[in-house]
């Protein structure tokens, strides 16, 4: 014999069920889970080091039905740390402002009952300036008989920077931008970024400086500079071979027009006073004085033979 089941009896015994889950979820429960949580650094010369997302341990109270629909931990909150403590060279959260902050996050229907975690470590810099000078990263080849006159430029020569004191404390120079010019016979006034890019600075006065490079033509002289040699003591007397040095001079043409040897002073480069055991076989030169508008001078051939003896 067959039994017929009545079709409501299905409707009947879904509808049972449905509220049999509906009157446990509407009961308060207790779950412990993580809580993802960021950080906002706060007011004032400081700078995150480190915006990875950190997980708390955390034990909350709400209904099934509002951690079903509004479960805190399907998000990420971010904390803020105005009211953070130093502790051993560190910042840190302490847990009664994580619970506070959190419980306003969650709401009045999710009671925080306990949070796994004695403080939480805020990966956070205090943020230091100071000033660098910008060295230029400039490689320069002249066209034959073109010179730099002077030296390079750069303006402005310094900018300020703003990083973590312990990044600052590294870093004593900023440089430009590799430069590279060949066969150059025209001045050069030229933009270069400061690569900067890769130095974890929080931030840079300017990006850009300008590179100044006064290049002129110029000719070349050689004189014949006699040597100018020390009084000695005790009756000691020095002789040098060849007796004069030759002096090579790069200019521009009108400069070298107005000059002769008696424009440069020669002279052996010892000090005598230090003892005579020390002396090298052949004796240096240098220049007492010369032309402050040359361009470059030099010895062809910068070292002496000498004699010393005894008069």
């Amino acid at each position: 014999m067959k039994y017929k089941v009545d079709p409501k009896f299905f409707v009947f015994l879904a509808l049972s069920i449905v509220l049999w889950q509906f009157t446990n979820l509407a009961k308060p429960i207790s779950v412990s889970k993580l809580v993802n949580v960021t950080f906002k650094a706060p007011d004032g010369d400081y700078q995150l080091i480190d915006d990875s997302v950190v997980s708390i341990e955390t034990r909350v109270t709400a209904t099934g039905l509002r951690l079903l629909f509004n479960s805190p931990y399907n998000k990420v909150y971010s904390l803020s740390t105005e009211s953070m403590v130093e502790s051993d060279d560190q910042f840190v959260l302490l847990t009664s402002d994580i619970e506070s902050q959190l419980q306003k996050e969650f709401g009045e229907a999710i009671a925080i009952e306990k949070i796994f975690t004695a403080e939480l470590a805020v990966p956070l810099a205090r943020i230091a300036s100071k000033k660098v000078p910008v060295i230029p990263d400039v490689s320069i080849s002249y066209k034959q008989n073109y010179i730099l006159k002077g030296v390079l430029s750069v303006s402005p020569d310094s900018v300020r920077i703003s990083a973590p004191e312990s990044t600052l404390r590294t870093i004593n120079a900023l440089n430009t931008v590799p430069l590279k010019r060949d066969n150059v016979s025209l001045s050069i006034n030229q933009p270069l970024d400061i690569a900067y890019s890769d130095l974890g600075l929080s931030s840079i006065e300017q990006t850009k400086v300008t590179i100044n490079a006064e290049v002129v033509r110029f000719s070349e002289m050689v004189y014949e500079v006699p040597i100018l040699l020390p009084e000695l003591e005790n009756g000691m007397r020095l002789t040098v071979f060849p007796p004069s040095a030759q002096v090579v001079c790069k200019a521009q043409a009108d400069v070298l027009k107005a000059l002769d040897s008696g424009a440069f002073g020669v002279t052996v480069d010892f000090d005598f006073s230090q003892g005579m055991d020390s002396l090298p076989s052949r004796l240096p030169l240098k220049f007492s004085y010369s032309p402050s508008d040359v361009l470059e001078v030099f010895f062809s051939n910068d070292r002496v033979n000498y004699i010393l003896e005894k008069q």
